[in-house]
Order: structure tokens, then sequence, then C-alpha cells
């Protein structure tokens, strides 16, 4: 799912950048705005079960993001992603295809001795048969001083 791609790579940035001490000079900020951004993938729709059906799905988006990285190498960044998508059935031609919304956000803090990172996806669909799905998924972890992480992911 989109989620899976944007933890891994707000993960991955994270584990980029090395630890350094807490205190921090003004940040070097770069705010960056996709209008229009257009992108296709092969996914299920989501569900809190996981698993179903293949969809190709295109969504079409508006993006910004926000990154501040101090001189001492702290990092705090931001984006929200807000959109529209379609999702037309991979294989069975018989399940009805999806319209609809979605938005999502998330953030990710670094400092000295520890990481944090939040996320939160929201889409509503509705089927070309009038079905409809909602689907709400919001994911924390923080990394401590000791290196031991805390998370938790939650679906409605």
């Amino acid at each position: 799912m989109l989620y899976r791609l944007v933890v891994g790579l707000v993960a991955a940035t994270g584990l980029l950048v090395a630890a350094v001490p807490a205190f921090a000079a003004p940040p070097t900020t770069t705010v960056t705005h996709q209008k229009g951004l257009v992108e296709t993938f092969v996914d299920v729709v989501p569900t809190c079960e996981g698993g179903g059906p293949l969809y190709t799905i295109t969504t079409t988006s508006n993006l910004v993001s926000k990154e501040s990285v101090f001189d001492n190498g702290n990092v705090h960044a931001t984006f929200t992603q807000t959109g529209t998508f379609t999702a037309v059935p991979l294989e069975d031609p018989s399940l009805p295809s999806y319209t609809g919304h979605f938005t999502n956000w998330g953030n990710f803090n670094l400092n000295g001795t520890t990481a944090n990172s939040t996320f939160t996806f929201n889409v509503r669909g509705v089927g070309s048969d009038g079905s409809t799905f909602t689907n709400h998924q919001n994911g924390h972890f923080n990394v401590r001083p000791d290196g031991s992480v805390n998370e938790f992911f939650k679906c409605h």
C-alpha cells in the first residue's frame, strides 16, 4: 500500500542521519510543492484485514513536504498528500472498479538521542456497483536513547 511505501521512505531517511547533540542552530528548511502528481501502481483496496484481489490504482494528488535540518543534525520533516484515485480490478473484471479521495499525512523527527514518526492515511471509495468503503490508518514509532523501539499501527 501507499502507506508502506511512505513509512519505508521516511524510515530510510531517518537511518541516513547521524545522531548528534540536542541543541540546534536555526534550520535549513526546504519546502516542496507538487501539483497534479500522477502515480500508478498495483495493490489491494485498503482494508484493515489486508489482502484481497489486486487492483491497478492511479492517483492524482497534490503534495507538500517540508524538511528542516539543523546545523547539529537534528531533523524535522512533514508532508501532506491529498487527491483522488481510481482502482480497476487487475485479474477479475467482474469485481467493481472504485473511485474516491485520499489524504496521507506524516512527520519525522530526529535529534541526538531519539527519533519518531507518525502517519495517518484516510481513504473513501465508491464502487461501480454502488458499494462504498472507508479506511483510516494511523501509525507511530519512536526510537528511544537506548535503541529500543516503541511502535503501533491502528486501522479503522
